[in-house]
């Protein structure tokens, strides 16, 4: 459960979408608060720190980013979370190191996965082994997906996500 405040950068991929309606289908696990997207910091800044130098900071960073094709050609599992892995990742990878220097006291999932976390869109957290199986199977079937990744979104969680803004890539 995502705490109220909790901020989040995160890139939306829409072509993923229906493969997040059946996964939700088969396993509550797979119900997520926000469309199909990688996450490039979770958690970003508390709420209360978005402020108009922040913003600025983003869209400075953000908006210099190239657009960027990536390809999901397999659906993985580990311990109850199941991902897709989007290749090439290096653009992806880039862009989060550019985002941590420029917040280096912002940790990836609060640090529970060390510091450096790869680039993933998450299908389901928590899943039981069986769901995990049965959903990279189902899922197996309707890889691969192309995307073209456009723009980042800051998402702010207040009982559920809010968009506060979105930074075009160029």
């Amino acid at each position: 459960m995502t705490a109220d405040g909790r901020s989040v950068l995160a890139v939306p991929v829409p072509a993923a979408d229906p493969l997040l309606a059946v996964a939700a289908r088969r396993s509550a696990a797979a119900r997520r608060g926000l469309p199909a997207h990688i996450s490039l910091l979770y958690p970003f800044l508390p709420a209360g720190e978005l402020d108009d130098a922040t913003l600025a900071a983003l869209a400075g960073l953000l908006e210099q980013h190239p657009q960027v094709e990536v390809r999901f050609e397999r659906c993985d599992h580990d311990d109850g979370f199941v991902f897709l892995t989007p290749e090439p990742a290096q653009a992806l990878t880039g862009l989060i190191a550019r985002l941590r220097d420029r917040w280096p006291a912002v940790r990836p999932y609060d640090g529970r996965f060390g510091e450096d976390v790869e680039p993933h869109l998450t299908i389901a957290m928590g899943a039981s082994p069986g769901d995990s199986a049965a959903l990279v199977r189902e899922l197996g079937t309707r890889l691969p997906v192309a995307a073209r990744l456009t723009e980042a979104w800051l998402a702010v969680h207040a009982g559920h996500w809010r968009l506060v803004r979105r930074f075009r890539f160029r």
